[in-house]
């Protein structure tokens, strides 16, 4: 917190200083919903003469496009959701940056620079990125033969040798909980291909066949390893009250879900013996929804100023500086990485990151695995929270099928909701 607050104000301090040199030229607008961004700004500026920015926060910067007429239009956007249909058409091709040797296509992830092209020329460029993992005790490894990854079904299996029961039934150690994670519910109806995605007008569409089969899948992971979901539920209410690094260090369970940025966190912040592996299926490993972005808007009224920002910003060199600066200066160290994720450029996070986060010199994320996610509209999180997860929940729960919501019938339900 003391570092968010001292960020908060250097920020502040160069926005005043700004507003009083009116002859300031080059001046950029930047939208992003990364507090990291703070520190991108304030040094961007102490080592830029004539350029200079300043940042707006949007908590979703896809959800205010186009500006208010009453409001400053940006340079630059940075955030996730940017992928689709209706927010593409508001950003320039960024291909001149490429053609003109200004940034290097071979220094990005290739799948996470494809994700921003539209018809081979790339609007969006890849800015950072987090995997899912599932966690367990050191103490515990014995369980997990394979060092670097595992399937679902490897998890299923090893998860239900740990479990334990009392005489009369009860559980008091569970490998897995499949239904005390919703995370999980969705992230195996990713690997199963339902394909959540966006159609026209933000109209989501998926597979049914697919996501049919994943939730049999947990359905039967759930009676054939952990005996039925009120077992589960029961056992959640005794142990699994507590946070997923204290769920497997306790010796309740063997493995949590969670995702990169959440685990490396715990990692700075605890002295742990935890471990982790990815979760990997068909060769593939699925990149977070959250995928952040940056373009250049494409009214912008300063389109060199920015290219200039986002050639610095997306260097690894730069990024490198930027990721010392932070923990020399305590700033803002509980967010993992570059804004929180991996950054996108592979040098950054296969050399520079692993010597921050020393758990990754051991095991880096596959890069021929990582498979982006779909586009999906802006208001995603609204749609599955409000949606998909009810749905997943109420049918791996096994509740009668006049029981179980549709979901047509909670999608009526969304369209009632008024946000913001």
């Amino acid at each position: 917190m003391r570092g968010i607050l001292k960020s908060v104000i250097i920020v502040l301090l160069s926005l005043t200083v700004l507003s009083c040199e009116k002859s300031v030229e080059n001046r950029i607008v930047i939208w992003s919903s990364s507090s990291e961004f703070v520190q991108y700004v304030e040094y961007f500026n102490k080592t830029h003469k004539n350029t200079k920015a300043v940042l707006v926060y949007k908590d979703n910067p896809a959800n205010s496009l186009p500006p208010a007429k009453d409001e400053s239009a940006p340079d630059i956007i940075a955030g996730p959701w940017l992928r689709n249909n209706d927010t593409t058409k508001y950003f320039k091709s960024l291909q001149y940056m490429f053609d003109r040797k200004n940034l290097k296509e071979e220094a990005f992830y290739p799948q996470l620079l494809d994700a921003g092209k539209v018809h081979k020329k790339s609007y969006l460029l890849p800015f950072s990125f987090n995997l899912p993992v599932v966690i367990f005790s050191g103490e515990n490894e014995k369980y997990v033969t394979n060092d670097y990854m595992l399937t679902l079904d490897e998890i299923k299996e090893i998860a239900g040798e740990f479990n334990k029961k009392i005489k009369g039934g009860r559980y008091t150690a569970m490998g897995f909980s499949p239904l005390n994670s919703s995370d999980f519910l969705y992230q195996v109806v990713k690997i199963y291909g339902a394909d959540f995605h966006a159609e026209n007008n933000s109209k989501i569409a998926y597979d049914e066949a697919k996501l049919m089969q994943a939730t049999d899948y947990l359905k039967e992971w759930v009676t054939s390893k952990n005996t039925s979901a009120a077992d589960e539920q029961d056992f959640a209410y005794r142990y699994l009250f507590m946070p997923d690094y204290r769920q497997v260090t306790s010796g309740r369970t063997l493995f949590s879900y969670t995702t990169t940025d959440r685990l490396f966190k715990i990692l700075r912040d605890q002295d742990i013996n935890i471990d982790f592996r990815w979760i990997v299926d068909n060769n593939q490993i699925q990149i977070e929804d959250s995928l952040m972005m940056i373009g250049i808007y494409r009214k912008t009224k300063n389109q060199s100023a920015a290219a200039e920002f986002i050639t610095w910003l997306l260097d690894a060199a730069n990024q490198k500086e930027l990721l010392e600066r932070k923990i020399n200066m305590d700033l803002n160290t509980e967010q993992f990485g570059i804004s929180d994720g991996f950054s996108s450029l592979i040098d950054v996070t296969e050399h520079i990151l692993p010597l921050q986060y020393t758990q990754l010199l051991t095991n880096l994320p596959p890069a021929q695995m990582l498979t982006v996610p779909q586009k999906l509209p802006p208001r995603w999180e609204n749609y599955k929270s409000i949606v998909l997860i009810p749905y997943l929940q109420s049918v791996v729960s096994g509740q009668e099928d006049e029981e179980i919501l549709k979901i047509s019938e909670l999608e009526k339900e969304l369209k009632k909701k008024v946000f913001d």
